[in-house]
């Protein structure tokens, strides 16, 4: 069986900068996988090559097998790949109901519309109280069980997700950790970057950790979580603490 994502020396630049530098990078059908870094080490710019929202210098991308290198985003979006971005960007003003029936865009059955919002509900209960209000109501946390609706709307097959614990209290986050487990446990395959390691670890398989736009280290997520590296850099835990 193919794998859900499979890219292959891929470089990014915006002009003179190389924001990613040679990646590979896998991610198994129904798999969870997490790339952990810092600010400005290429986590979004990675996330954004592989969907097609960012151009890629060199390097190849596959979706289940078919090659998408240099594909528009709306055309992987065809091929069952939905992205989550940073900071949610759902539409404020725009109840939860009308945000959720947006990610629906590419489904043209109106009864699967009907059975995608009642799974999105079933699976986020918060949103069925909430579904009559403007989504810019929400709290954080809620906001990004939406926007993870909205994405799951589409009916992905993959689902990429870009920092979605950022901004949110440690309260929240625990709730969004909570919200991926479910979504993976319905057998999604599952890239997510992110830049708190101690809850992106919690989650997922495997692990990669990227650094100035290259990968550093890379393996189950156990053994990438007990490298002496990753404790001090991201988990906060010198060596003579491990």
């Amino acid at each position: 069986m193919a794998d859900a994502i499979d890219a292959r020396g891929v470089n990014v630049h915006y002009g003179r900068v190389h924001a990613v530098r040679d990646v590979d990078l896998r991610v198994a059908r129904g798999e969870v996988v997490v790339v952990v870094g810092p600010n400005g080490a290429g986590k979004s710019s990675l996330l954004g090559a592989l969907s097609g929202l960012v151009p890629i210098s060199s390097g190849t991308v596959h979706l289940d097998g078919a090659d998408i290198t240099g594909l528009p985003a709306q055309r992987i979006a065809r091929l069952n790949l939905s992205q989550v971005p940073e900071g949610r960007r759902i539409f404020a003003p725009l109840t939860v109901e009308e945000n959720l029936r947006l990610g629906a865009y590419t489904v043209r059955d109106n009864s699967r519309v009907k059975t995608l919002l009642e799974e999105t509900l079933e699976m986020f209960p918060i949103l069925s109280e909430r579904f009559r209000s403007p989504a810019g109501l929400l709290s954080g946390g809620e906001q990004q069980m939406l926007a993870f609706g909205r994405a799951l709307m589409s009916e992905p097959r993959t689902l990429l997700l870009d920092e979605p614990s950022m901004g949110l209290s440690p309260a929240l986050v625990d709730q969004v950790i909570e919200s991926i487990r479910k979504i993976a446990s319905g057998g999604l395959s599952i890239l997510m970057v992110e830049q708190n390691a101690s809850a992106a670890f919690g989650v997922a398989n495997r692990a990669y950790i990227l650094d100035q736009g290259g990968i550093t280290l890379q393996g189950p997520v156990d053994e990438v979580a007990s490298d002496p590296r990753v404790l001090e850099a991201f988990l906060g835990l010198a060596d003579d603490a491990v």
